[in-house]
Protein backbone atom coordinates (compact mmCIF):
# COMPACT_ATOMS: atom_id res chain seq x y z
CA UNK A 1 0.00 0.00 0.00
CA UNK A 2 1.41 3.30 -0.85
CA UNK A 3 1.87 5.70 2.03
CA UNK A 4 -0.77 8.64 0.54
CA UNK A 5 -3.08 6.04 0.79
CA UNK A 6 -2.19 4.63 3.87
CA UNK A 7 -3.00 8.39 4.93
CA UNK A 8 -6.45 8.07 2.76
CA UNK A 9 -7.22 5.08 4.59
CA UNK A 10 -6.31 6.62 8.16
CA UNK A 11 -8.77 9.48 7.71
CA UNK A 12 -10.99 7.36 6.79
CA UNK A 13 -11.09 5.56 9.83
CA UNK A 14 -10.98 8.77 12.14
CA UNK A 15 -14.26 9.90 10.23
CA UNK A 16 -16.07 6.16 11.43
CA UNK A 17 -15.22 6.77 14.81
CA UNK A 18 -16.36 10.63 14.80
CA UNK A 19 -12.61 11.62 15.06
CA UNK A 20 -10.42 12.65 18.24
CA UNK A 21 -11.21 15.62 20.66
CA UNK A 22 -8.68 18.43 20.84
CA UNK A 23 -7.25 18.55 24.13
CA UNK A 24 -6.36 21.78 24.11
CA UNK A 25 -9.72 23.67 21.85
CA UNK A 26 -12.40 21.40 22.85
CA UNK A 27 -15.01 23.64 21.31
CA UNK A 28 -12.76 22.69 17.93
CA UNK A 29 -14.15 20.23 15.51
CA UNK A 30 -13.44 16.66 16.05
CA UNK A 31 -9.80 15.81 14.44
CA UNK A 32 -9.80 13.65 11.83
CA UNK A 33 -7.19 15.14 10.00
CA UNK A 34 -3.74 13.26 8.94
CA UNK A 35 -2.18 16.52 9.29
CA UNK A 36 -2.40 16.26 12.90
CA UNK A 37 -0.12 13.71 13.58
CA UNK A 38 3.33 14.43 13.19
CA UNK A 39 4.37 10.93 12.66
CA UNK A 40 5.58 9.07 9.61
CA UNK A 41 3.08 6.47 7.81
CA UNK A 42 5.03 3.45 8.63
CA UNK A 43 3.39 4.40 12.49
CA UNK A 44 -0.13 5.09 11.29
CA UNK A 45 -1.04 1.00 12.16
CA UNK A 46 0.53 1.35 15.72
CA UNK A 47 -1.22 5.00 16.38
CA UNK A 48 -4.44 3.57 14.97
CA UNK A 49 -4.37 0.09 17.10
CA UNK A 50 -3.54 2.52 20.10
CA UNK A 51 -5.97 4.58 19.62
CA UNK A 52 -8.98 1.43 19.51
CA UNK A 53 -7.64 -0.19 21.95
CA UNK A 54 -7.34 3.13 24.65
CA UNK A 55 -10.73 3.80 23.24
CA UNK A 56 -11.55 0.45 24.74
CA UNK A 57 -10.62 0.94 28.06
CA UNK A 58 -12.19 4.12 28.50
CA UNK A 59 -10.15 6.83 27.11
CA UNK A 60 -12.48 9.70 26.23
CA UNK A 61 -10.55 10.28 23.16
CA UNK A 62 -8.89 13.89 24.09
CA UNK A 63 -5.63 14.06 22.27
CA UNK A 64 -2.98 16.77 22.90
CA UNK A 65 -0.01 16.04 20.38
CA UNK A 66 1.16 12.71 18.45
CA UNK A 67 4.54 12.98 17.07
CA UNK A 68 7.47 11.68 16.79
CA UNK A 69 10.61 12.33 18.99
CA UNK A 70 14.17 10.96 19.79
CA UNK A 71 13.22 8.04 17.41
CA UNK A 72 10.02 6.86 19.36
CA UNK A 73 6.09 7.59 19.10
CA UNK A 74 4.48 10.04 21.18
CA UNK A 75 1.17 10.27 22.12
CA UNK A 76 -0.20 12.98 24.69
CA UNK A 77 -3.45 12.83 26.64
CA UNK A 78 -4.81 15.04 29.02
CA UNK A 79 -6.18 12.17 31.10
CA UNK A 80 -6.77 8.44 30.97
CA UNK A 81 -7.03 5.12 32.84
CA UNK A 82 -3.73 3.93 34.22
CA UNK A 83 -4.37 1.25 31.71
CA UNK A 84 -4.06 3.46 29.13
CA UNK A 85 -0.88 5.08 29.83
CA UNK A 86 0.34 1.55 30.16
CA UNK A 87 -0.81 0.85 26.42
CA UNK A 88 0.74 3.83 25.81
CA UNK A 89 4.51 3.67 27.10
CA UNK A 90 4.12 -0.41 25.15
CA UNK A 91 3.35 1.26 22.02
CA UNK A 92 6.22 3.12 22.43
CA UNK A 93 8.40 0.57 22.57
CA UNK A 94 6.75 -0.63 19.68
CA UNK A 95 7.61 2.02 17.86
CA UNK A 96 11.36 1.97 18.11
CA UNK A 97 11.58 -1.77 16.50
CA UNK A 98 8.85 -0.17 13.58
CA UNK A 99 9.86 1.69 10.52
CA UNK A 100 8.18 5.18 10.74
CA UNK A 101 8.65 5.67 6.86
CA UNK A 102 6.89 1.96 5.92
CA UNK A 103 5.53 -0.33 9.16
CA UNK A 104 8.30 -2.80 8.10
CA UNK A 105 11.02 -3.84 11.27
CA UNK A 106 13.58 -1.26 11.90
CA UNK A 107 16.32 -0.08 14.55
CA UNK A 108 16.78 3.01 16.07
CA UNK A 109 19.41 5.37 13.61
CA UNK A 110 21.69 8.07 14.77
CA UNK A 111 22.75 11.32 12.80
CA UNK A 112 21.75 14.51 12.25
CA UNK A 113 18.15 12.92 13.26
CA UNK A 114 17.58 10.09 15.61
CA UNK A 115 14.65 8.49 13.50
CA UNK A 116 13.36 4.53 13.40
CA UNK A 117 14.05 3.31 9.86
CA UNK A 118 14.32 0.06 8.26
CA UNK A 119 17.48 -0.13 6.32
CA UNK A 120 15.84 0.43 3.20
CA UNK A 121 14.99 3.67 4.07
CA UNK A 122 17.83 4.37 6.35
CA UNK A 123 19.77 3.53 3.12
CA UNK A 124 17.80 6.00 1.20
CA UNK A 125 17.66 9.00 3.74
CA UNK A 126 21.71 8.39 3.58
CA UNK A 127 21.66 8.82 0.20
CA UNK A 128 19.30 12.39 0.05
CA UNK A 129 21.62 13.71 2.28
CA UNK A 130 24.78 13.13 -0.56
Amino acid sequence: MKNSEKSIEFEKWLESIGGLENGWFTDKPPITSRGFFSIGDGWLDLTRELIEKSISLGWDKQILQVKEKFGGLRFYTNSAPNEVHDLISEYEKKSYKTCEECGEPGDVRSGSWVRTLCDNHYKLSNENKQ
